[in-house]
């Protein structure tokens, strides 16, 4: 039997497959082409420096085109020409509703990965009712997010919402617990001159809504208690460079106004193929988020290298982080009592620390793999063309 016809279209705001892209882009690079054996696919990308008008991604044809306005009707042009059982188009309501538009006879799912572009400003609630009605599928990367979507949705959208949660490649990162990983991890922290500090990471975008300012404040606790302690924060406030936004900027004053100079490190943007090095060198991996993360991949990749996790109990997050067995989930308190504790918990105690590590990774092995997730994508995609 023939395989059929299924285009994936990116945001077109990065180009993919990108070191520098979000975590969209990186989504579907990893996940689509271990579908491929059951799909004929075809992914859709803008063009950039780094990479050809058309492509190759893991066996997967990658066509690119111009960003900005012109990209989803450069897009549909080309589907129209392909013509694909179904289209699935990602993080952007409004290209899927163009898209459903101009290809009736193919099937239009519409993979949303955030809240953000179905609140304001970008959408009203009746907004995301008009443009979610006609889609044959909506699919979420946690029951967190569906629900969200639900609420603003008429039954007939929440029929077609499925949960798809996403996954990780193990190999990228060398788990903590090996002898090769510790003499590994002991040699690079003498090159940075770190040698005998406990570290505790955090990996994201320098944005209110990441709460690394609730991390600072935690972090004044934790030195009381764990002297030698050091915090790295990897992460600027826009994808793939290093611009000073009011937000940042006020992070270093804070680090000041607390004086935590010498127990703070901002290593501004780090590109994701080298951020496995960094988790190698955590003792914790802190996730401080104040605003709903839908699922957070950091959370799979600090439990991938065997580092537990200390994250907001907010979002999908308690979907992926098991409260006591992978790490710990915090909620506010004054002065961020509850998060210093965790940490200094964690950072005391090398057994704990050892056993939360090696349970998350037992977790992502048994459930959080990229090929779990291109599995269950492949299945909806076979099901919405047969349909």
């Amino acid at each position: 039997m023939q395989r059929p016809k299924v285009a994936v279209v990116t945001p077109g705001s990065f180009v993919i497959p990108s070191p520098r892209s979000s975590s969209v882009e990186r989504v579907i690079a990893c996940m689509v082409p271990l579908a491929s054996h059951e799909l004929q696919t075809q992914i859709y990308g803008i063009r950039g420096a780094e990479a050809p008008d058309h492509g190759d991604l893991d066996g997967v044809l990658c066509k690119r085109y111009t960003r900005g306005k012109g990209y989803i009707p450069e897009v549909i042009a080309n589907l129209k020409r392909w013509s694909p059982a179904v289209v699935d188009v990602h993080n952007r309501p409004a290209a899927a509703y163009a898209i459903r538009e101009a290809l009736p006879d193919s099937r239009v799912v519409l993979t949303l990965h955030s809240t953000t572009f179905i609140r304001g400003p970008h959408l009203n609630r009746e907004d995301v009712a008009r443009l979610l009605l006609p889609m044959d599928r909506i699919i979420v990367n946690s029951d967190f997010l569906g629900s969200i979507v639900a609420a603003d949705s008429p039954k007939a959208v929440r029929e077609r919402i499925s949960v798809n949660k996403l996954g990780i490649h193990p190999g990228d990162f060398l788990p903590r617990w090996t002898p090769v990983a510790e003499s590994a991890r002991a040699a690079r922290l003498d090159d940075f001159g770190w040698s005998g500090r406990r570290i505790v990471l955090y990996v994201g975008r320098l944005v209110p809504g990441k709460g690394v300012h609730r991390l600072l404040q935690a972090l004044r606790r934790v030195v009381r208690a764990c002297p030698d302690v050091l915090l790295l924060i990897a992460g600027s406030a826009y994808y793939g460079h290093d611009r000073l936004t009011p937000y940042a900027a006020s992070l270093r004053r804070q680090m000041r106004k607390l004086r935590l100079e010498k127990h703070v490190r901002f290593l501004d943007y780090v590109p994701h193929p080298a951020l496995a090095s960094l988790y190698q060198l955590a003792d914790v991996t802190a996730v401080p988020s104040v605003e709903d993360e839908a699922f957070g991949l950091v959370n799979l990749e600090a439990m991938a290298a065997g580092v537990p996790v200390v994250a907001s109990r907010i979002g999908g997050i308690p979907e992926v982080v098991r409260h006591g067995e992978t790490g710990w989930l915090v909620d506010p308190s004054p002065g961020e009592r509850e998060m210093a504790a965790a940490m200094i918990r964690l950072l005391r105690q090398p057994d704990l620390r050892r056993r939360m590590g090696e349970a998350g990774l037992g977790e992502v092995r048994r459930q959080f793999l990229w090929q779990h997730a291109a599995h269950r994508w492949g299945q909806m995609m076979l099901a919405c063309a047969s349909e």
